[in-house]
């Protein structure tokens, strides 16, 4: 896994693109009345999807906005999560007008803990 992590930070472009593609899958996804659920549909497995779709986010946004200076680290990292939690905003403000789609706050703050988890997890792996 490090191997394809060091590949992508050494290629901005690639890491750029795979990002808003994910990010385009979202919006995507999002555009749909009704997703097929992988979870038995609760509370609990709606926030779990959003807190990992938003973990992939805030770990992609990080490896993207990644710089080798030192003084940039935590700023990125602090960038990265609020570019995903804007995206996490603006996807419940799109939803609103999707048909057989609700917009939930809760949700927001679902996708506001899975940014942070995932930039976590990238600046432990290093």
């Amino acid at each position: 896994m490090m191997r394809v992590i060091n590949w992508l930070e050494e290629h901005k472009r690639a890491c750029w693109l795979l990002t808003l593609g994910y990010m385009s899958l979202i919006f995507l996804l999002s555009s749909m009345p009704r997703l097929p659920q992988p979870l038995p549909f609760t509370t609990y497995s709606q926030i779990i999807e959003h807190v990992g779709e938003y973990a992939v986010l805030g770990f992609l946004l990080s490896m993207s906005l990644r710089s080798k200076r030192e003084g940039v680290k935590k700023k990125t990292l602090l960038f990265a999560v609020l570019i995903a939690s804007l995206y996490g905003v603006s996807d419940e403000f799109h939803q609103f007008f999707v048909p057989g789609r609700v917009a939930s706050v809760f949700d927001v703050f679902a996708d506001v803990v899975g940014s942070i988890l995932g930039v976590f997890f990238r600046r432990r792996l290093g």
